[in-house]
């Protein structure tokens, strides 16, 4: 019996071996090898390039006319509404009468110096004469002495109305300032576009009220299309300025346009682009990409697409 004992025993111990070795080659044929990534895909939208801009009110008001509409194309400056500004015109109008008035006034004191000073120099000669005459004794010193305090009034009404000018031209500098702000104030109710571009989106009428607040247009500004992408982070060092790129619409594999990243931010955030709603909660960090389009016709703005980025070489379309 202890012979056999022996005998088994070895048998075992060669099993067990045989089947550890058996298990290392299953468990290592069952590690998958690192797998190639050749391209990662982000969720974006279709933008203009220098980003749609929001177009607001400096004032508030009431809407007297939509000048513009959806659509219409714009250059800097173009009025795209008008606010009622009866209150401003009618201060306008004011302020430009007083401007008038008070450049009139300078006009009638620098009359009076300049007839003051024609007195003065008549003045001056005829007490010269006296003087001469007095030398002779053909004249009393009373007339000289009337003449010396007619010369010497004059020569203080000049100063006088010399100083008046200043008066009124200091009151005329003020008026033109305070016409300026005004004429500043009604124009800031004729709302302008900053650029050039297309009108996307009106959202007022006639009548309707306007905060300064609250945007009440949408303008495309003239200049290329781009796609901004956000990649998550843990793909986010594969993307390169330079790579090219494909857009797609959200679960197609139709290419919709190509492309190049032509940037890509150097930090990470939150997800911003598509939330479901405002203070959503989310782990995850993504890289914002920008993407130049080289026929970006057919795409609409503001519409969400995938960007499909090549991080190898030799990926083919």
């Amino acid at each position: 019996m202890k012979r056999y004992t022996w005998l088994v025993v070895p048998l075992i111990i060669c099993a067990a071996c045989g089947n550890k070795e058996s298990m290392e080659r299953t468990n290592a044929a069952a590690i998958p090898g690192s797998a190639v990534v050749n391209q990662v895909v982000g969720i974006g939208k279709i933008e203009p390039e220098n980003e749609i801009i929001q177009v607001s009110s400096a004032v508030n008001g009431i809407v007297a006319q939509v000048l513009m509409k959806e659509n219409d194309t714009v250059r800097a400056g173009m009025p795209i509404l008008e606010l009622n500004h009866e209150l401003e015109d009618a201060r306008v109008r004011q302020l430009a009468g007083e401007v008038i008035s008070e450049a009139n006034q300078i006009k009638a004191n620098e009359a009076s110096v300049a007839e003051t000073e024609v007195k003065y120099s008549n003045a001056a000669l005829g007490l010269q004469r006296l003087q001469r005459l007095q030398e002779k004794g053909a004249e009393t010193q009373q007339a000289v002495d009337n003449a010396t305090t007619e010369l010497t009034t004059y020569r203080y009404s000049i100063a006088r109305l010399k100083a008046d000018v200043k008066v009124a031209e200091s009151r005329l500098a003020q008026k033109k300032a305070a016409l300026r702000v005004a004429e500043i104030e009604r124009d800031q109710k004729i709302v302008k576009s900053p650029v050039d571009g297309k009108i996307l989106e009106i959202s007022t009428l006639t009548g309707g009220a306007i905060d300064t607040r609250q945007p009440f247009a949408q303008i495309s500004p003239n200049g290329r299309t781009i796609a901004i992408c956000e990649i998550d982070e843990m793909y986010a060092d594969k993307v390169a300025v330079g790579q090219k790129a494909w857009i797609r619409n959200v679960g197609s594999q139709d290419t919709l346009s190509a492309g190049e990243v032509y940037l890509a931010q150097s930090f990470l955030k939150k997800k911003s682009l598509f939330t479901d709603q405002s203070g959503e909660k989310e782990d995850r960090r993504v890289r914002t990409i920008k993407i130049m389009l080289e026929q970006p016709e057919k795409l609409l703005l503001n519409a969400r697409i995938e960007c499909v980025i090549a991080i190898s070489g030799n990926l083919k379309k």
